[in-house]
């Protein structure tokens, strides 16, 4: 077969040059056969179909002249006949014997994909007109490399991502050390009271509870402290609160009232209030806590209890008596600057138990009703424990709690303190 090929040498020559290129019939036919296979199947069904009912039954017409008219007529009838009640799985055989290749290879790399395996096989080359497998193919090879590269940018991320978490962890790790050394030593809770327990557990590593205590020349204070918030915010109220607190009780000594606990509350108000700027309103926070603060005298057997929010529990022969505090918290913005916190003294006889917590035990939901855990419930408990020593209490208490609580989430961080006061002056 020849080909002809026309060149020309520009404006200055006009004669024009022949190349005569031969190429073989069967480089013909494949390059022909490509540029078909390359036709939608709705085009290569087109074709199909213009060859059997008009081609076929034509050629068969213009060369079945030996045929009678009749006869030719008849022949013609039957073909098409024929044709049309076989063009319908005879299309829908061809179909599926051209699309079935293609579709396997579309559903291997669907599952490849699906597997996770990005790995790209290579780009089917671009024609001049694709048909819809083609395209959809090369669909699915750039939606691989896409996938591809975002997994490699998320790996990336996840990567940072866990170094950050891990450089995060270890700074609040070292916080909640920092945390710790604020708070009194087990061994100075346990030289103050002839029986104790101490439940505190913070909802993270870091929390807003604390506890304080404090000897003064005839007894010691002792608190239980809830903060704003949890978690980090939290833990930085409890180091301010801890260091004004020792603030207000310097304060309260120079002036007389070393022993008195609604005085010492009333000063640490005016010393958060002062030191956050929350006095009047337009500062950028709205921070303090609730406190329950008792004063114990253990030679005059007399415990004076003041509270911000936060009651005081007595036990009484068969009975948890509450001792409110005042609904006032301390520190916050509406809180009054001058608010006088009241002192509730009361006498104690030998043995006799007292208990302060943070709203995290009785806040806690649980339950088959969802239900807070409640005072009812922490009251009990004191009750059913009243004959056992309180040492060990902090971790039946947990288990108690822990069990009511169930599948719901940790609301808030929890301290409870239980204590006996041996009377010195008897």
């Amino acid at each position: 077969m020849m080909v002809s090929v026309l060149g020309g040498s520009g404006e200055a020559d006009e004669n024009e040059n022949q190349i005569l290129v031969k190429v073989s019939p069967m480089e013909w036919i494949s390059a022909a056969a490509g540029r078909v296979a390359a036709w939608s199947v709705r085009r290569k069904m087109n074709v199909l179909l213009l060859v059997t009912l008009v081609l076929l039954p034509l050629s068969l017409l213009l060369t079945g002249q030996a045929l009678g008219p009749k006869t030719q007529a008849n022949v013609i009838v039957a073909l098409l006949v024929g044709a049309v009640i076989l063009f319908a799985p005879l299309s829908w055989l061809l179909s599926h014997l051209m699309a079935s290749r293609s579709i396997r290879e579309l559903n291997d790399q669907c599952y490849r994909l699906k597997q996770g395996d990005f790995t790209l096989e290579e780009l089917p080359p671009e024609r001049g007109e694709e048909h819809d497998f083609l395209r959809l193919k090369r669909n699915l090879h750039w939606m691989g490399y896409a996938l591809a590269a975002r997994e490699e940018r998320l790996s990336s991320a996840m990567q940072r991502l866990s170094e950050a978490q891990h450089q995060i962890g270890e700074s609040i790790d070292y916080a909640a050390l920092i945390q710790r050394s604020f708070l009194p030593d087990a061994a100075d809770l346990g030289t103050l009271f002839s029986d104790h327990f101490l439940l505190w557990d913070q909802r993270d590593r870091v929390g807003g509870d604390s506890y304080w205590m404090r000897r003064t020349g005839d007894g010691f204070f002792v608190a239980v402290i809830d903060c704003t918030g949890h978690g980090v915010p939290g833990a930085f109220m409890t180091l301010i609160v801890h260091a004004l607190f020792e603030q207000a009780a310097d304060t309260c000594r120079r002036q007389g009232r070393e022993t008195d606990p609604g005085s010492v509350l009333s000063e640490l108000n005016r010393l958060i209030k002062d030191a956050l700027g929350q006095n009047e309103g337009g500062g950028m926070s709205d921070d303090g806590l609730d406190c329950g603060l008792c004063h114990v005298n253990p030679q005059a057997g007399e415990l004076v209890y003041a509270g911000a929010r936060n009651p005081l529990y007595v036990l009484e022969d068969q009975d948890v008596r509450e001792l409110r505090g005042d609904r006032c918290g301390i520190g916050y913005v509406r809180s009054p600057r001058d608010f006088a916190f009241s002192s509730q003294p009361l006498r104690f006889a030998k043995g006799q138990r007292f208990y302060m917590a943070t709203d995290g035990a009785v806040d806690q939901v649980g339950g088959t009703k969802r239900f807070p855990f409640g005072k009812r419930r922490l009251k009990e408990f004191f009750l059913e424990h009243a004959k056992l020593p309180l040492a060990g209490q902090d971790r039946r208490l947990a288990e108690a709690l822990e069990q009511y609580r169930g599948e719901e989430p940790r609301r808030d961080d929890i301290t409870v303190l239980g204590f006996e006061i041996e009377e010195k002056g008897q």
